[in-house]
């Protein structure tokens, strides 16, 4: 009796043996918490960098010719679309346009009775907050005076004292949007409009009429036998007064 309950205290013992071993191991102790991330690439969410790009239907269009601007647009805010900027001289052209669900973009302007000229092209987007921070003072109209409109200040005139145009307005436009504090994207490419080709009216040929020539006409039949008359005459004249 005495010994099975030996044997049954050192099996008891032998258990809580192994139980203290294999516990520690088998991660009940010691246990750590998962860590979810709260970045954006974690949780699924992708936010795309705003982006555009834009091409023109010709470099060297004729007056006349339509000229078609367009692009893609990705990233931000485009439930405004995008802006589109043409100018040159004191023409000034500002414009808004819609972005497709593909982040496409087109418009095609007229050129008849522009003048001939370097014309600069802007393209906006207004990137996360869906505001064109620099525009014109009114959207969509003539108007000279290029604002912030976070700020209200203005930034440059096309027109009036102290205003820039061409190469200059485009590097006045490009300052504005790299200037900090403004969040739009942009880009700006250019074209030649050209004069249209005077044409030359084709040359009149005329045929050469033949000019009729007088010709000497002979001598009447009565006037040529009347002279022989007279000269036999003469002759039978002479033949007798030789006799």
């Amino acid at each position: 009796m005495k010994k099975s309950v030996s044997f049954g205290i050192a099996v008891i013992a032998l258990i809580l043996l192994a139980a203290l071993v294999v516990l520690p191991v088998s991660g009940v102790t010691n246990a750590t918490t998962a860590v979810t991330s709260t970045s954006s690439a974690a949780s699924g969410v992708t936010v795309a960098k705003p982006f555009i790009s834009a091409t023109v239907s010709s470099t060297t269009p004729t007056v006349g010719d339509p000229v078609t601007i367009s692009g893609v647009a990705t990233g931000g805010n485009l439930a405004s679309g995008v802006q589109i900027w043409i100018f040159a001289g004191n023409y000034v052209n500002v414009s808004t346009v819609p972005v497709n669900s593909d982040g496409t973009f087109s418009k095609t302007y007229q050129t008849a009775g522009l003048p001939p000229a370097t014309y600069y092209v802007f393209v906006q987007s207004p990137a996360t907050d869906g505001v064109f921070d620099i525009n014109l003072i009114d959207a969509g109209i003539y108007s000279g005076q290029v604002i912030n409109t976070k700020t209200k200040t203005t930034v440059f005139n096309f027109t009036g004292t102290g205003s820039v145009q061409d190469a200059a307005a485009s590097q006045a436009l490009s300052n504005a949007l790299n200037m900090p504090g403004q969040d739009d994207v942009y880009t700006k490419l250019t074209f030649q409009l050209m004069a249209p080709v005077a044409t030359t009216p084709a040359a009149i040929t005329t045929a050469a009429v033949p000019v009729a020539t007088k010709t000497k006409s002979p001598m009447p039949l009565e006037l040529t036998a009347g002279a022989l008359v007279i000269i036999g005459c003469c002759a039978v004249f002479g033949m007798r007064k030789t006799h």
